[in-house]
């Protein structure tokens, strides 16, 4: 759509951030001849190409595999340290050369096996719910993680358009947020969380967290029967039970490792139901779903060059992350695969655009 078609038929914009997952890592077996055989899809045609194989501590080269979805034994490496190894970027050559998965993960943790988890590939029937949106709608193959780096600083980008935290610590600095965009533009919006929402870390926001543009996962299905259409959102961020958070109101869902993915699909399966059960707001709605950034996972798409500079706060960065798993739902996005080259940031441009 153009910026006039977005605002003459869009209502509300629905946006949810999963954690830690590449692209090739849920959606690369698109492509496969033995699964989804989308040829159009930038995927995984076949795991014994030579061009993905990443070399382990003793020169053996790695391919990516098949696996099944399940609990993992730890979180995987994806500090900025750990991603810059991963996405080997060589001077001589001026490219990216994404080799560096095995050594990261060896590295990590001073042992080498025979599968390492930052290859393995999901088959469809891991992802049922991911796997229907990805059927249905509009599956984005160049979207990244806004800069190489862990979680923290990837959701502040996603949600600021800019970050002060080079890794993640345990409270945020404090920004200003899309939040306080909509609010000074007197724009509706609301958090609907299913465990606690993610800026309960920044402390300027924390009375903010407490008013009623937060809310429980549990109380959208009710608000969409009852409310108004002059009170509903017009901005809705969803967020998953955080595997790292101390605190939880049901089993985490966020697809974070160790954690195996089927939480985040049964999380993901319910909100798509309810958002779109009303026939009348999905038909002006778009639904969109991504995540934060790979969590060391493989990926086999170069990172785009855009330089991030906050020499201040010594953040500096000169690409994006690997690619993350994203998709655009909705009546406005049919099946297919959006090939522009996008990030979390691209969310906050369509909110502009919009409103």
């Amino acid at each position: 759509m153009t910026p006039d078609e977005l605002k003459k038929n869009v209502d509300t914009i629905v946006v949810v951030i999963m954690e830690n997952r590449s692209f090739d890592h849920v959606l690369g077996h698109l492509r496969c001849p033995i699964y989804g055989n989308r040829r159009e899809l930038e995927g995984i045609e076949d795991v014994a190409n030579p061009d993905y194989l990443n070399p382990n501590n003793d020169g053996e080269g790695i391919a990516p595999f098949w696996t099944a979805d399940g609990p993992l034994n730890s979180d995987l490496p994806h500090d900025p340290e750990a991603v810059a190894k991963q996405l080997a970027y060589s001077q001589a050559m001026d490219r990216y050369f994404l080799t560096g998965f095995v050594k990261a993960f060896e590295d990590e943790f001073h042992t080498s096996v025979s599968n390492p988890p930052v290859m393995g590939l999901l088959q469809p029937d891991s992802i049922p719910a991911t796997g229907k949106l990805a059927a249905q709608y509009a599956v984005c193959d160049n979207w990244f993680a806004c800069i190489p780096t862990s979680t923290a600083p990837n959701r502040l980008m996603a949600m600021c358009g800019f970050t002060n935290h080079r890794d993640t610590g345990i409270l945020l600095p404090d920004q200003d947020t899309v939040y306080d965009w909509l609010l000074k533009r007197g724009i509706r919006w609301r958090v609907y969380a299913a465990g606690l929402p993610f800026f309960a870390l920044m402390p300027r926001l924390s009375t903010l967290v407490l008013t009623s543009h937060f809310r429980r996962l549990t109380d959208l299905p009710k608000d969409l029967a009852e409310e108004r259409p002059d009170d509903w959102p017009q901005v809705i961020f969803i967020e998953p039970d955080y595997y790292d958070c101390p605190v939880h109101f049901q089993p985490p869902c966020d697809n974070h490792p160790p954690l195996a993915v089927a939480p985040g699909e049964i999380f993901l399966a319910q909100v798509y139901e309810w958002i779109s059960s009303d026939a009348q707001r999905w038909s002006r709605t778009v639904f969109v779903v991504t995540y934060d950034e790979h969590g060391g996972f493989f990926d086999h798409v170069a990172p785009l060059r855009v330089k991030y500079r906050n020499s201040a706060y010594s953040v500096t960065f000169d690409s994006t992350g690997p690619r993350v798993p994203a998709i655009v739902a909705g009546p406005f996005a049919p099946r297919g695969v959006a090939k522009e080259p996008l990030d979390n940031t691209s969310t906050l441009q369509l909110i502009a655009e919009r409103f």
